[in-house]
């Protein structure tokens, strides 16, 4: 699945019109077009932000990192997930295995209750 296909499915996915995506990021419809084509091979950071932010996602959901969640009881995205999503990517794997330790103690709650059920 390209960017462009993953812009376009999670807009569906989030009921929203061409129109309402070019109007959250301050663009006319055809940019969106554009966006959701396959003609554009690279997209700028500021780009790449900009659609996260206003399709409730992060970056890294473009390039098939992650996925957005589609429990709707779960929230989207927060600029602040954003940024800490950012900051992990940047980590070297060891680096990250100590943040998910970290997060493991100090959200122990949250991944006893995502571990028991995945079980």
């Amino acid at each position: 699945m390209t960017i462009a296909d993953r812009i376009r499915n999670r807009r569906l996915q989030l009921g929203l019109s061409v129109d309402d995506l070019a109007e959250k990021l301050h663009k006319n419809r055809a940019t969106v077009y554009r966006y959701e084509s396959n003609h554009i091979k690279t997209y700028s950071p500021d780009v790449m932000d900009s659609l996260a932010e206003a399709l409730q996602t992060t970056p890294s959901y473009f390039y098939g990192f992650d996925d957005p969640s589609d429990d709707p009881d779960d929230p989207p995205h927060t600029s602040e997930a954003r940024i800490l999503a950012r900051g992990a990517d940047r980590l070297s794997p060891e680096e990250r295995r100590q943040l998910l330790d970290m997060a493991r103690v100090m959200f122990r709650d949250i991944f006893d209750k995502e571990e028991n059920n995945d079980a």
